[in-house]
């Protein structure tokens, strides 16, 4: 079940997988959690201010100045996990979760 807000007559989803392709001209949604998927597909990498743990979660590293270019500041103190594709699916009914789609 995911959590819904309204916004004027837009529905707005709280939790759950925003997927968006910007060569499409799709705009990021707003979302607590950026997720990549993992060259061979079996984990996803996620970037995240929220701090996440349990089974088949484990933390990368946590970002700083100098991991970052000067565009990119604003995620200073951001966490990187790697997580496996169930802990991803528990992820997504809890969190808000941006997925950017890739054209081939």
């Amino acid at each position: 079940m995911r959590n819904e807000t309204r916004k004027g007559n837009e529905t707005m989803e709280t939790t759950g997988l925003k997927s968006y392709c910007r060569v499409s001209g799709d705009a990021k949604p707003d979302a607590q959690i950026e997720a990549r998927l993992g060259h061979y597909g079996k984990h996803y990498y996620l970037t995240s201010q929220v701090q996440l743990s349990g089974r088949g979660i484990v933390l990368r590293r946590t970002l700083t100045a100098s991991d970052l270019t000067p565009q990119a500041q604003a995620k200073v103190g951001w966490h990187e996990y790697k997580v496996t594709l169930r802990a991803f699916d528990r992820i997504c009914r809890d969190h808000a979760v941006a997925y950017e789609m890739l054209l081939d």
